[in-house]
């Protein structure tokens, strides 16, 4: 009888202790979050914009995910159109000198994930029309669609006539010619090239870089093609003196500016600087660039501490047919993408850090149509096919139209400027 008794009060206790647990209140649930990890949006904070000029903001360029077209965009703003891909106006001649704040909001299926906010700021009339000023261009390969050309006729339509483009080529390392085009545009330069390269007798550029550019001069209607790339194989601003590679800057300006420092000094670089980088090595590429970027900076401000310098945001580039057709299955669109937003990033925070107020940023990465202003031609649907559609063929040399979009952009910024 004992036994059974003890059985019975064991028993009860279990049931009890059981009963105690069921009943106990659950524990607090963790906030579940609706970002995915690394996506980030990559928003100029200000966009410049000058009346009759269209700004844009390209959905795709500012959003930094694997899928931007998985996400929907919606934009708070008291002026322009919200498209399908992006956000779009021109102001007229009343809103200039204005400006307004405009927000971005991106969602998922569960809500909103990101939001960003920028102003847009629309220029005056400028101090002085009839002002004297020069400007000097380093970039790479984006040269080639004919963005200093573009520049150089809104600067003239809108009545700045002695405004005066400097460098040391007109393109394709033709020669300059008085009141024409000048800059000093590489293809396959980075921020280090400008720094340390000089292999003036070798060309050795990688194949897929020369039939990409080659294609878009094809395209752009360029009729005399580079007969050589050993214009593009030393830096501008180096020369040997006992034997050793220097930097001279004032060098450089004796070349293109009578030994005067330019006025303005715009630097549209990124790409070449982060193409090749991969996940694994995404942080100390970038790291690089900015390294090179800091001291190519400092050398420029050292020699021309008055001129104003405007560093350019990266490009994206187009679909990733465009990046097939020129570099196979050596880099992708997802990878590119990701690698031109961390540089747009780390440009952005550099020229913050370093608080000169003659360092500005020029956004231009928000700018560019990644599917309308980049070249495309047919090609078959496959290999059993007849049929042919049109792609994308080239990934990151835009069209005349790109070119334009991308002068557009640079030309607000120097609008604004100019009314200083």
């Amino acid at each position: 009888m004992k036994r059974i008794l003890l059985l019975c009060f064991a028993l009860a206790a279990v049931l009890l202790c059981a009963g105690c647990i069921v009943s106990a209140p659950p524990a607090k649930a963790a906030p579940v979050s609706i970002t995915p990890p690394f996506l980030k949006l990559v928003l100029p904070e200000v966009i410049y914009a000058v009346p009759g000029i269209e700004s844009n903001i390209y959905f795709e360029n500012i959003l930094d995910s694997a899928t931007p077209q998985a996400y929907a965009f919606e934009v708070k703003s008291p002026r322009g159109t919200q498209g399908a891909t992006r956000w779009f106006w021109t102001p007229d001649k009343s809103d200039a000198g204005k400006s307004f704040d405009l927000e971005v909001r991106v969602f998922n299926d569960y809500g909103r994930v990101l939001t960003g906010k920028a102003k847009v700021v629309v220029s005056g009339a400028p101090a002085d029309y009839k002002r004297s000023f020069t400007l000097a261009l380093l970039a790479a390969s984006g040269v080639g669609s004919q963005y200093p050309r573009h520049l150089l006729k809104l600067m003239r339509d809108a009545g700045f006539v002695n405004f005066t483009p400097v460098g040391s080529h007109s393109g394709g390392g033709r020669p300059v010619v008085k009141g024409g085009v000048a800059h000093d545009g590489y293809g396959g330069f980075s921020w280090g090239s400008f720094l340390t390269r000089w292999s003036y007798a070798a060309e050795e550029l990688p194949q897929a870089q020369n039939e990409a550019e080659r294609e878009q001069m094809r395209a752009l209607g360029v009729v005399n093609l580079p007969k050589s790339n050993a214009y593009r194989l030393r830096s501008p601003l180096l020369r040997i003196v006992n034997g050793k590679k220097v930097l001279d800057i004032p060098a450089w300006f004796k070349k293109i500016n009578n030994g005067k420092a330019p006025d303005f000094i715009v630097i549209q670089l990124g790409g070449n600087d982060m193409f090749g980088a991969r996940a694994e090595t995404l942080d100390s590429t970038c790291q690089r660039s900015i390294r090179n970027a800091r001291t190519l900076l400092a050398e420029l401000r050292k020699h021309a501490p008055r001129a104003i310098i405007g560093v350019a945001t990266g490009l994206c580039g187009c679909g990733q047919d465009g990046f097939g057709a020129n570099y196979k299955s050596t880099q992708s669109k997802y990878q590119y993408r990701r690698n031109i937003q961390c540089y747009t990033r780390a440009i952005t925070a550099l020229v913050k850090e370093l608080k000169d107020p003659g360092i500005k940023l020029i956004p231009i990465h928000q700018s560019i149509d990644p599917d309308g202003s980049f070249i495309k031609r047919k090609y078959p649907v496959h290999a059993r096919s007849q049929k042919k559609v049109l792609r994308d063929s080239n990934a990151l040399h835009s069209t005349a139209e790109g070119g334009a979009q991308l002068g557009d952009a640079i030309y607000c910024w120097l609008r604004k400027e100019l009314e200083k």
